[in-house]
């Protein structure tokens, strides 16, 4: 605990902080009221809890839901706080950190090509795979027509969006025996305008591994995100509306090979603010399959950061002061390396 708190950043000084948060359906002036969004799930009343807290810690917060707004009002701020991940293109949270890059705005998160590398799920098995982590097989398919051609393993598959966030494109149709089964899954996301990734379906249960950004990454407990649907796995409408929420998860002796990965991963692709590896874990063969990472991941007061970061005796407050310190530090050592390689 006492090693813990040492390495939680406290701010010193918020009020001179100037902070621009940036999403979907953030709340915005003059009153600052819950976003009405109607499909958003509970993001509005999140997005809400977090501008709060914000406040409520003594930074100064201005809102927006335009990315638009960062070339037009985000010119006298601090530090860009965008959870905006999803919109009508591929990647917007690669464009959104790509703009700030741009326009020389400190952002939450990670450097663009992070962001980037996190965003392309084909891309991370790959980079992961390099590291020496365990992923499943998988094939991309981009067009209907490369659908002629079947992966080069058996199933059963698992079929989901190539990009995306919250999700989004994953049902109980994802999880599929044969190929003629995969096939028509994926046909439904293309005509939702998604390339197509499928994998080896892994079978267990999804867990998901909290890391927080400092000197020494901060990796905690690991968390289970509860599921009612086929195979455990996590929906499209379960993480949009989140309903069952998530439990704190014991995988005894395993716990070490989960938290070998997380600081592999930071080794070659931080720093990063703070960041969620998500996985498939098989109880009975104690066989991990590792998914995805997740920058700028779901950091309300249920979600799996903050319930894992509540065992060390960390509040939500704690730990977004600790985020916006660390990204501003992070952003400002780069600045000055970038002065001295001049």
């Amino acid at each position: 605990m006492t090693d813990l708190t040492q390495k939680i950043l406290r701010p010193a000084n918020p009020e001179a902080t100037r902070i621009f948060f940036l999403a979907r359906s953030a709340p915005l002036a003059p009153d600052f009221a819950v976003a009405s969004y109607p499909g958003d799930g509970g993001y509005p009343a999140y997005y809400h809890r977090i501008y709060n807290t914000l406040r409520d810690i003594g930074y100064r917060v201005t809102t927006s839901n335009q990315c638009r707004a960062l070339y037009t009002e985000a010119h006298e701020i601090d530090l860009v706080f965008s959870l905006y991940n999803r919109m009508a293109i591929d990647n917007p949270e690669v464009f959104v950190a790509a703009t700030c890059e741009f326009l020389h705005l400190p952002m939450i998160g990670a450097k663009p090509n992070i962001r980037a590398l996190a965003e392309d799920k084909w891309m991370t098995k790959n980079f992961v795979r390099s590291l020496g982590l365990p992923v499943s097989e998988g094939a991309i398919y981009s067009r209907p027509e490369d659908l002629l051609s079947p992966p080069p393993f058996a199933g059963p598959y698992f079929v989901k969006n190539r990009f995306g966030a919250a999700s989004e494109g994953v049902s109980e149709d994802s999880i599929q025996d044969d190929w003629d089964g995969a096939k028509m899954a994926a046909e439904k996301l293309f005509a939702r305008g998604m390339a197509v990734l499928v994998e080896r379906y892994a079978r267990g249960v999804d867990v998901t591994l909290p890391v927080i950004g400092a000197d020494e990454p901060v990796i905690l407990d690991l968390v289970q995100p509860r599921s009612n649907r086929a195979g455990e796995i996590i929906t499209e409408d379960l993480k949009r509306d989140d309903p069952l929420g998530y439990a704190l998860y014991d995988a005894g002796a395993a716990y070490g090979a989960f938290a070998d990965d997380a600081k592999r991963l930071w080794a070659a692709a931080g720093p990063i603010d703070y960041l969620r590896l998500d996985y498939r874990f098989d109880e009975k063969t104690g066989q991990r399959v590792f998914l995805e990472f997740n920058i700028c991941c779901h950091i309300g007061r249920s979600g799996a950061i903050c319930l894992a970061a509540a065992q060390k005796g960390l509040s939500q407050a704690d730990l977004l002061g600790h985020v916006v310190e660390y990204a501003l530090r992070r952003h400002w050592r780069a600045v000055e390396t970038r002065k001295w390689v001049r």
